[in-house]
């Protein structure tokens, strides 16, 4: 560990503790991402700055890392850990650093674009690009208070009753792949998307509570009309409306994704 400065050994160590504390077996791109955060030196700032918090991250970690049976001593690294420390040590090359400090290891992770790290920074709304932009900056002893506010995806939440899971699930994972920030709590959404399939009458309670939730915070909320589901107007649980049939779900879920942008201008 010769290359890495205090702070950035002490990122290792909190990601040791954040796999253990979620049950995890080995230590991932996502617990290191939670040891920056939790380190609070210069790539904790960055990440703050970009709208990143350990309480925003640690659920995403909780449900995208892999899971496993903990052993005691120290957990080993994923291959995806491994090649984010060396992309670490590289980039501190490439400015012709000799010290891996917590930026560098911030800008390793980033590398690592199929890794849990940048999925779990998505999913917290803070778009990959601008987070590796901060972060050159807060190593070329940039101020970040001039830099404008990170710009971030809506976090979209789900709604649905237990028969409409499957229906559920299917469409938050095309808007994953799409790019979307899909959460798994409707308390941090900025849209909710209300899933209506079929045998739709009332609300059951859980959505109904839900609705009634983001109609308090005056967060927009869309109806989703899956496989034919027609609702007079002054039913529809929501502002608006979009129908996502079986035939056409790639362009139907397309459709629903700008329906989020017109729903909260200025994101995205």
């Amino acid at each position: 560990m010769g290359w890495y400065t205090e702070a950035a050994q002490r990122v290792s160590a909190l990601a040791l503790s954040e796999a253990r504390a979620l049950g995890h077996a080995t230590i991932g791109t996502g617990h290191l991402l939670l040891g920056l955060l939790g380190e609070g030196g210069a790539a904790a700032t960055v990440l703050v700055s970009s709208g990143v918090t350990p309480q925003g991250c640690r659920p995403h970690v909780r449900e995208v890392e892999r899971g496993g049976v903990p052993f005691p001593g120290h957990l080993p690294f994923t291959p995806g850990a491994k090649r984010a420390l060396a992309a670490a040590v590289r980039e501190a090359l490439a400015l012709g650093h000799r010290h891996v400090g917590t930026g560098h290891l911030l800008l390793g992770l980033l590398a690592e674009v199929d890794g849990v790290a940048v999925d779990v920074l998505a999913r917290c709304g803070a778009a990959p690009e601008d987070v590796r932009d901060r972060a050159f900056a807060e190593l070329a002893g940039i101020s970040l208070a001039g830099f404008p506010p990170s710009p971030r995806t809506a976090r979209l939440y789900l709604s649905h009753r237990p028969r409409d899971l499957h229906l559920a699930g299917r469409i938050a994972d095309r808007l994953d792949d799409m790019g979307c920030a899909v959460v798994p709590d409707a308390a941090s959404c900025d849209v909710l998307l209300a899933v209506v399939g079929p045998g739709w009458t009332v609300p059951d309670e859980p959505v109904r509570d839900e609705l009634e939730a983001a109609r308090t915070r005056l967060v927009p909320v869309i109806a989703v009309l899956v496989d034919g589901v027609e609702l007079p107007a002054d039913q529809l649980p929501g502002t608006g409306c979009v129908a996502v049939r079986h035939e056409t779900f790639r362009d139907d879920v397309a459709r629903l994704a700008d329906a989020v942008r017109y729903a909260q201008p200025g994101m995205g």
